[in-house]
């Protein structure tokens, strides 16, 4: 039986976090990925993380008190609460950081403002909290780059070439020579990557950067790593976790097993059991996220943690099956917060604010599922919308794929895609008198920095309130859909699974999706999917390191 220290299930960042803090501290350390790429949910997602406090925002100047930053969190989230594990992570963070920092390839910049989620809520912040991954440089894998899990060109790499949070301000000042230039260096890098015959770009941004950087300083730290691995079981002996079994291999745990699979946003069974809509529901994580680590912890004698406030985080997301039979996701991050676009429900009516990060929630509140969302050709042109580029690239194939619906009036428009015409004409003639005014007096959309922060700045006097007057006019269907989900095993402050009787269960840690979300589902930023995934893996990889040199 091949034995190892720790072994991992996953290779997003909690797993690969912790196993790169095992293995520095010379544990041996097997991660063991069920995919045929390394980097998980982590390799498709933004890639911030929300670390308040960290080196990155001391070394700006930027001035936030822990106690204020927990009071927020607490305020956020309500009675149900953990404040052990909101303390864990808030004292953790910043440590975890530093130490990346020093001892791997993980390196993070301060992100652009980034406002809180909740800027009515005490304590909350417009900047200075959420951190990004910098780029990479793909070649640096080697022969491993080929292992990394692509980023989805849907959302930040057309045709495999890599967009950052940082280009945007370039992108959204084109066609200046400034841009033109910056783009152009960046074409020409892309180009010599195809003449070298890469199969993608290697300049490397957001989620997988921080994927390749991960996966390098695993490779660095003599961490093992095994993908097309399935764990399907846990072995017990005498009430303790003593290894896994991956393809029918019994492998051996000394000190512990990390369980840090993802999540279940592709289990059919338990998005039904959690999920609202679930039959409409359109997730945008991997297909192997199915709830195999909490499946298999709970077989062994842990225990979930309750109910928690929302069960995922929610995303806006339309759907294209492509002539392959891949089905396209893209999620709304950023056009429905643009000045000209409107989401309607069968009414041809709004149901909120399309600019919140909340959109979902009206969605299921109103029982919305699916939706629309409609921009005119100035729209179309100026911001893009869905899978549509700025500029209408990319429109005629999505139009004749079914993705976008293309009408010469508002009147056809809702005929083709089944809206009371009548009621869309009313909703458009409402939205254009608000752009005027600069006042959405139904929805407040514009009205929080949050919304303002990704609309169109240059828009006055709202940048997210825009007119709808340019034919032709266009329509998206939208679902819910969610970003990650948040159920998971109950964990105490060192990551370790509680069982049922209270006590920790033996051998046996779990992080990132697979523990349950310490914010009880209810982010209060962006960066908190990605940031809890990698503190909570630093942690667990920091406490098996201390249980071996204790033992």
């Amino acid at each position: 039986m091949a034995q190892y220290d720790v072994v991992v299930v996953g290779s997003g960042a909690a797993g690969l976090t912790a196993a790169i803090r095992a293995a520095s501290a010379g544990l041996s350390v097997l991660v063991l990925e069920k995919a045929e790429h390394f980097g998980g949910t982590t390799s498709v997602s933004g890639g911030g993380i929300w670390i308040p406090g960290s080196p990155q925002a001391k070394a700006a100047g930027v001035e936030d008190n822990r106690t204020v930053v927990r009071q927020y969190i607490l305020d956020v989230i309500g009675p149900t609460a953990n404040p052990a594990l909101i303390d864990t992570y808030l004292d953790t963070g910043p440590e975890m950081v530093e130490w990346l920092d020093k001892h791997s390839q993980v390196h993070f910049l301060l992100s652009p403002p980034s406002s809180d989620w909740y800027p009515e809520v005490a304590g909350s912040a417009d900047h200075g909290r959420l951190l990004a991954p910098q780029e990479y440089d793909g070649k640096k894998l080697g022969n491993h780059f080929a292992e990394l899990r692509p980023a989805r060109e849907e959302f930040n790499a057309p045709g495999g070439f890599m967009i950052d949070l940082f280009d945007l301000p370039y992108l959204a000042e084109m066609p200046s020579p400034k841009s033109l230039f910056h783009f152009g260096k960046l074409a020409a890098k892309f180009g010599l990557d195809k003449a070298r015959r890469y199969p993608r770009g290697t300049r490397l941004t957001m989620g997988n950067a921080l994927a390749a950087r991960l996966m390098r300083s695993a490779i660095d730290a003599g961490v093992t790593l095994r993908k097309d691995a399935a764990v399907d079981k846990l072995l017990v002996k005498g009430g303790r976790v003593t290894g896994v079994r991956a393809n029918g291999e019994n492998i051996d745990a000394k000190v512990g097993v990390l369980l840090a699979s993802g999540g279940f946003s592709a289990s059919e069974q338990l998005r039904k059991a959690y999920i609202p809509f679930a039959e409409e529901h359109v997730s945008i994580l991997p297909y192997e996220n199915t709830g195999d680590g909490m499946n298999m912890g709970l077989e062994a004698g842990a225990s979930l943690d309750g109910d928690n406030l929302v069960n995922a985080v929610w995303a806006v997301v339309s759907k294209m099956t492509r002539p392959d039979g891949y089905v396209a996701r893209y999620a709304h991050l950023i056009d429905m917060s643009k000045p000209g676009c409107i989401a309607v429900n069968a009414k041809g009516e709004r149901f909120g604010n399309e600019a919140s990060v909340h959109f979902v929630e009206a969605m299921h509140k109103s029982g919305t599922v699916p939706a629309h969302i409609i921009g005119d050709a100035a729209f179309i042109k100026k911001y893009g919308m869905g899978m549509v580029y700025p500029g209408g690239g990319g429109l005629k194939k999505l139009i004749a794929a079914g993705y976008v619906t293309e009408a010469p009036s508002l009147r056809e428009l809702a005929d083709k895609i089944g809206v009371d015409a009548d009621g869309l004409m009313a909703t458009v003639a409402k939205m254009n008198r608000y752009a005027e005014t600069g006042k959405d007096p139904e929805f407040g959309k514009g009205d929080t920095q949050i919304d303002i922060e990704i609309g169109d700045p240059t828009n006055k006097p709202n940048p997210c309130l825009g007119r709808l007057e340019k034919a032709p006019f266009y329509a998206i269907k939208i679902y819910p859909g969610d970003g990650s989900t948040t159920v998971g095993l109950k964990i105490d402050e060192q990551c370790r699974v509680i069982g049922a009787d209270g006590a920790p269960v033996k051998g046996l840690f779990a992080a990132g999706l697979d523990a349950n979300s310490i914010w009880r589902g209810k982010s209060p930023a962006h960066g908190c999917n990605v940031g809890p995934a990698m503190v909570t893996g630093y942690i667990a990889g920091k406490a098996m390191a201390e249980e071996l040199v204790g033992a």
